[in-house]
């Protein structure tokens, strides 16, 4: 079952093959839950975002347009739920920063952890649509047409938003 093709594994967890789709879940369930990290900061709240978007997408699965990768669907489904989120909850939130130190560098050194304790704190103050943008293009590498389709925005509003979280990290970290 792991060797099969994406497009198959969809057509059989349309289906109703379960197997099938926790092949599709374990190969994203990881990227997912490391974006949504990256919008919430708080490792709790992102596993329940990653577990509600596989849910989500499993009962929307047969609404998706093949047209798109699959990946670039589900970081849509989890930006928006983390956004939701966010919305709801609208007081600050605790993180654990080893979570994303290790997610950053499994070993980073004394001085690349206080770099990234650096950059972790200026993420953090970024607003929630340039935290997304900046999970999406650096740590999930997708191009600015995917970020543009997964945040639902256009292109332009996308290179604007990196572009001014970058000059507000370099900012912050200078």
């Amino acid at each position: 079952m792991q060797n099969k093709d994406e497009s198959e594994l969809i057509a059989l967890s349309i289906d109703g093959d379960h197997v099938a789709y926790s092949v599709l879940v374990d190969r994203y369930k990881n990227a997912i839950f490391y974006h949504s990290f990256a919008i919430v900061h708080d490792e709790d709240t992102a596993e329940d975002i990653t577990q509600e978007t596989f849910i989500a997408a499993y009962y929307k699965l047969d609404r998706y347009n093949a047209e798109y990768k699959l990946s670039t669907w589900l970081f849509k489904i989890a930006t928006n739920k983390a956004l939701d989120m966010l919305k709801k909850q609208r007081h600050e939130i605790t993180t654990d920063d080893t979570l994303f130190e290790t997610a950053v560098s499994q070993h980073p050194g004394p001085h690349q952890a206080s770099t990234h304790q650096e950059l972790y704190d200026a993420m953090r103050r970024l607003t929630p649509r340039y935290q997304a943008a900046v999970s999406l293009y650096y740590w999930q590498g997708l191009d600015y047409e995917e970020i543009s389709k997964t945040l639902g925005v256009p292109v332009g509003s996308v290179k604007g938003w990196l572009h001014r979280a970058k000059a507000i990290l370099r900012k912050e970290l200078s």
